[in-house]
């Protein structure tokens, strides 16, 4: 395309010449022949020195002007440097004040050599051989472009170094001439059919009338089949004009319109004005510039994304330098009216000749402005660069229209931006998620059978759906390669109390979040849903509930899939519907993406918002307690139900370990008379350890240390019966036994590590955060691993951990008078509670 350009050239009838301070200013004839006017510049030299003769440039001008081409006489440039010449190759303001000098419009600039190869003596005479070799390149004045090359040699032979030096350039000039001639005759042929690139110089006319006659000229004047936008200066916005005919015909068409004046034209370029400009536009110079925008695209802008945008690229700017040297201090700048006080800059100390510098802009956007937005919205995004060159300043800008999106529109081909909606510290959001967990604060059938993180969750939900929620659907659309959604944020799905798929399930991370539990998003082609953090580690999984198929396992933590758009149906409902949707879509192999929560807020954090929206009374407390209850209840029933199915497939199995498993099955359902009578005369080792759960679990220390002792009596060397028994141990008043039972426990593995990832503490040290975050808890969990990182300080080594083993069982028997029953009979059943998740299972 950019070839194509200046080829138009041999189609004027006259070239028109502005004269400048100190350049000469050249009048050539008119042109009959209609072809473009050339100048030859060669460096010719014989054997390193400076060739008396211009032998190859002579017969490159006897040849064009055989063909009709007019030439700029060689006295008008005899001082010229072929070099000085070839500078204005790739450089636009060169290569146009060559040719506004010596009114040429294409140059054709090279080199040749001869020297001496050889030189034999035949019969007496001596026969002189001159290789010459010589290449030269055609450039267009008009923009510095190359549109052609030549390289030939040629070898020659004469009695004298004269003459076989003259005759090796001369068939090297006959090469070169015909080559270069042949490569021009046929760019002319093809320029002369089809399509070509005109630009169209508008001068003197404001941004909205351009932008009219864009859109206006190619249906009015057939022969023009599109334009685009190449920049603006001063007062000139500069179109490339994709054109099917000549730049006369163009100008006979453009010359026919009341509203245009052509003030200016060359062989690729028609300056045009108004009327009332015209006069003031003949002397306005629209130089071409050695720095252009070669690139300009930006990103549609969504609203949420504000704070994104502010460090990430909302825009990408290539610049080319076509000049010969570099160019220093290269500024650009974004600027979005109205929805920007302040337009984003860069700078670069310098681009390099001939290199491209890519900007990549962010912006700092009106966040106001943007959140105030209902409806889409378009603006137009301007780029300007600015550099000095030749100690003047230069400017180039360039429009482009931007879609700017409702506040609540969220395109799913960048998933993680889904975090920008999430606003776990909004007021509408902390007041919510604070109130609805406080109704069950007091509800210890809840709070001592469930996990931490599902009663608050239940709290959460059934606050929801007591408040009235509804479900809207809302399919998502795809326009422009993305895929659009519109999302609520949780203070309007608060007030308003509908949502679709994906407000409800913003609303519902938003408020898990505020409470610290963490969540993610599960995503599929066309719909999202949440899933949350129980706390609870895979081997614990039984916590929250026997069917392993009912929650998901990810970052060694049990995590409830829920599906949000059952809002207003029980939360079992919706975490079974949500747990199927999972594992039919992870199994069938069809894309399923998570999202976390956390890290998509940290890549698109969340704006500050104030929106207008009318504050809504949370629902009673005791509505929250009933549905909460209910859900519990239903809860229990289901799990009873797995329970029973899982035993009545070991009903007719009469093994020990077929008991055993029977029995931990009963257990962890909590139903433990039944898992201790399942035991009955079964006096295995795991066995032992599993009784001394079920009582531990019933607040019978002593009874449950006196099992874990005949475990141990009969394995030894099982580390998770040491981990129970220095459980028990603690819980019942001894923190030095405890010590020393863990010490145990973690020696019979062959490293730390082995061990916690064994016992299910592999998370000790998380653990331990738990204790200076919640201070007005009882006990927990974290005071026992406090036990076991002391336990790590004197560790015994794997060679005595046999004797130390012994020492340990062998104190508690010798200590047991000294304490009633052993200690402490029963716990507090808070701590129960807490170190549940700590026990050890072993089928």
């Amino acid at each position: 395309m950019i070839i194509k350009r200046l080829f138009l050239l041999f189609l004027l009838s006259a070239t028109i010449i502005v004269a400048q301070e100190g350049v000469t200013q050249v009048k050539p004839e008119k042109d009959v022949s209609g072809l473009p006017r050339i100048m030859v510049v060669f460096e010719e030299k014989i054997d390193g020195q400076v060739a008396e003769a211009r032998i190859v440039a002579a017969r490159i001008e006897e040849l064009l002007l055989e063909k009709g081409f007019r030439l700029v006489d060689k006295a008008q440039f005899q001082d010229v440097q072929a070099r000085d010449i070839a500078l204005a190759e790739g450089n636009p303001a060169r290569a146009k004040e060559i040719g506004l000098r010596y009114g040429a419009e294409l140059i054709i600039v090279g080199k040749a050599e001869g020297n001496l190869e050889s030189e034999k003596e035949f019969y007496g005479i001596k026969n002189y051989e001159y290789a010459a070799k010589g290449d030269c390149r055609v450039i267009i004045t008009d923009t510095g472009e190359l549109i052609a090359v030549s390289s030939k040699t040629a070898k020659k032979s004469a009695g004298g170094p004269n003459s076989a030096s003259n005759l090796a350039l001369k068939t090297l000039a006959e090469a070169l001439a015909s080559d270069i001639y042949s490569k021009i005759e046929n760019k002319l042929k093809q320029e002369a059919v089809g399509t070509r690139i005109v630009q169209l110089a508008f001068i003197g006319f404001d941004q909205k009338t351009v932008s009219q006659f864009e859109q206006s000229l190619p249906k009015e004047i057939p022969m023009i089949m599109n334009m685009k936008l190449r920049y603006f200066e001063k007062d000139a916005s500069v179109y490339e004009a994709t054109v099917k005919g000549t730049v006369d015909e163009l100008r006979a068409e453009l010359t026919k319109r009341q509203d245009l004046i052509i003030v200016g034209f060359t062989g690729t370029r028609i300056d045009i004005s108004t009327p009332d400009f015209a006069e003031r536009a003949k002397g306005t110079m629209v130089m071409v510039s050695p720095l252009d925008i070669t690139q300009f695209s930006i990103e549609n802008i969504f609203p949420s994304q504000v704070n994104y945008y502010a460090y990430n690229p909302l825009a990408r700017i290539e610049v080319e330098n076509s000049a010969k040297t570099e160019i220093k201090n290269v500024k650009i700048s974004l600027f979005i009216p109205d929805y920007m006080t302040l337009p984003s800059e860069q700078v670069v100390s310098q681009i390099d000749a001939g290199s491209k510098q890519v900007f990549n802009l962010p912006a700092t956007l009106d966040a106001k402005q943007l959140f105030s937005l209902t409806a889409n919205a378009v603006a137009q995004a301007k780029v300007e660069l600015s550099y000095v060159y030749n100690n003047q300043p230069q400017t180039r800008s360039l429009t482009k229209p931007v879609t700017i999106y409702s506040r609540n529109t969220i395109n799913w081909r960048r998933s993680e931006s889904v975090g920008s909606f999430v606003t776990p510290t909004d007021n509408a959001v902390v007041n919510f998620s604070r109130y609805v967990i406080g109704t069950l604060a007091t509800n210890d059938s809840i709070n001592q059978k469930l996990p931490r993180n599902m009663v608050y969750a239940l709290a959460v939900w059934s606050a929801i759906r007591a408040n009235g929620y509804s479900y809207i659907p809302s399919p998502w659309k795809p326009s422009e390669g993305e895929v659009l959604d519109l999302v609520a944020y949780p203070v309007e799905t608060i007030s308003s109390r509908t949502g679709n798929c994906s407000a409800t399930s913003v609303l519902l991370a938003s408020c898990l979040e505020n409470l610290g539990i963490r969540t993610k998003f599960i995503a599929t082609e066309d719909h999202i849903y949440i899933m949350f953090d129980t706390d609870v580690i895979p081997k614990n999984g039984y916590m929250v509930s026997l069917n392993d198929k009912e929650y998901i396992v990810d970052e060694d933590r049990v995590w409830v899939p829920l599906e949000a758009t059952m809002i207003n149906k029980s939360f079992i409902e919706a975490w079974k519907t949500g747990a199927e949707e999972y594992y039919k879509y992870k199994n069938s192999g069809k894309p399923l993406e998570i999202i976390d929560t956390r890290k998509a807020m940290a890549a698109f954090p969340p704006a500050n918002l104030s929106l207008p929206i009318k504050p809504v009374e949370p629902p009673p407390a005791e509505k929250i307690v009933t549905y909460a209850l209910r859900d519990f209840v239903d809860y229990q029933y289901h799990q009873s139900e797995l329970t029973s199915v899982a035993t009545a497939n070991l009903a007719d199995v009469n093994t020990p370990e077929a008991k055993n498993k029977k029995a931990i099955i009963q257990a962890k359902s909590g139903d433990y008379d039944s898992a201790i009578a399942t035991l009955t005369d079964v006096n295995t080792w795991q066995a032992e350890n599993t009784l001394g759960n079920v009582y531990l679990l019933k607040n019978d220390l002593t009874l449950a240390q006196e099992h874990y002792q005949k475990s141990l009596a009969i394995n030894s060397n099982d580390g998770g019966v040491y981990l129970n028994f220095g459980i028990a141990r603690y819980l019942a008043g001894s923190q030095e036994d405890a010590i020393e039972a863990f010490q145990v426990a973690i020696s019979k593995f062959d490293s730390v590590e082995q061990a916690y990832e064994i016992l299910g503490l592999s998370k000790v040290k998380e653990a331990l955060g738990i204790k200076a975050a919640d201070q007005s808890a009882k006990i927990s969990k974290a005071d026992i691993f406090d036990l076991i990182a002391q336990s790590l300080k004197n560790m015994p080594d794997k060679r005595s951990s046999d004797s130390y083993a012994m020492k340990v069982r062998e104190k508690y028997k010798n200590d047991q008078n000294k304490y009633v029953f052993g200690g402490r009979r029963g716990a507090d059943p808070t701590q129960i509670t807490s170190v549940k998740e700590l026990l050890y299972w072993v089928e």
